[in-house]
């Protein structure tokens, strides 16, 4: 059996200034801290049992050290790499707890500058024991979390100059499978959203026109529990100044969201709700044209993230 990516994991970002991204992180977006190790901070959404998320480092300035996807067997980690080594593409070991909580991974770029890493084990620390759930199936007891909290991750989005070959690249390469795209009216690709398992996406792969664009990562995706949340997320961040890029619904994956912003390092975090699953193992996919709705928003508005490099 050929090696499979199981499924997104988390995403590696880095901030001018930790204490006040930390603010937008933890305090507004209500992400839950797992651990801090060699400055990196390591966080969760309240509904995670893996380890972490995402994380979060000071640098020079905002950026993305990685896109982590979960494998689906630990072998699919050294297949990876052959596989990768033999298409010419440099692929560097990571040992086991060098990324706190993980287990043996590879990075490396794309063909295009986009920096992911493939695993197979990551721990599952319990809650604090004053946060925690007595279901054993929830790790953090709602009462005690930010209320507005999204509860697991659900997808990112990256921009490429050549995004149709990129995500071409994911699917033979990674072995993704095309869940929707949208075609301009003049039958150029702008998206095409791909996804390792069964969700409606997992990574929406973006046409950057910028002449010469280097890789870019736009937002990171987290899954709320109602359509309603969204509408409690957007006025939480009013209250808390936080800049909110637009709130609606998508007619791409029927996703309803809400996109907040942090103020020190533009990156965004996306409260996604509604969308679909796909089951169908002969699921054909959905192809949009420019002529057949108005706008890519099915209701709403969309003010447009700040895409950051990596």
């Amino acid at each position: 059996m050929p090696p499979q990516v199981h499924s997104l994991s988390h995403v590696a970002l880095t901030t001018p200034d930790l204490d006040e991204s930390l603010y937008f992180f933890q305090d507004a977006v209500g992400f839950e801290e797992v651990e801090r190790e060699d400055g990196t901070v390591y966080m969760r959404a309240p509904d995670e049992f893996a380890h972490h998320s995402v994380s979060l480092a000071e640098a020079e300035e905002a950026g993305v050290d990685h896109i982590g996807w979960q494998t689906a067997d630990a072998e699919s980690v050294e297949g990876f790499a052959e596989s990768l080594e033999g298409e010419g593409i440099d692929v560097r070991w990571i040992d086991a707890g060098e990324e706190a909580g993980q287990g043996e991974a590879i990075r490396f770029e794309t063909p295009s500058g986009h920096r992911f890493e493939l695993f197979y084990h990551m721990e599952k620390p319990d809650a604090p024991a004053e946060k925690r759930s007595k279901l054993k199936n929830k790790p953090y007891a709602e009462c005690k979390t930010n209320p507005v909290a999204p509860r697991r991750i659900d997808h990112v989005q990256i921009w490429d100059g050549e995004a149709q070959e990129l995500a071409r690249w994911m699917c033979d390469h990674l072995g993704f499978r095309v869940q929707e795209s949208w075609d301009e009216a003049d039958g150029s690709r702008w998206g095409t959203f791909v996804s390792a398992n069964g969700v409606k996406i997992e990574a929406a792969v973006i046409h950057d026109d910028a002449p010469s664009p280097p890789p870019k990562f736009n937002h990171v995706a987290y899954k709320v529990g109602s359509d309603e949340d969204i509408f409690d997320a957007a006025a939480a961040m009013r209250e808390m100044e936080i800049p909110v890029d637009g709130f609606g619904k998508h007619a791409i994956s029927r996703g309803t969201f809400c996109y907040a912003r942090d103020p020190v390092s533009d990156h965004t975090i996306e409260f996604n709700g509604a969308g679909y699953l796909v089951f169908d193992p002969e699921w054909e996919p959905v192809r949009w044209q420019e002529a057949d709705l108005i706008d890519r928003q099915w209701a709403g508005q969309h003010g447009g993230s700040v895409n950051v490099p990596y």
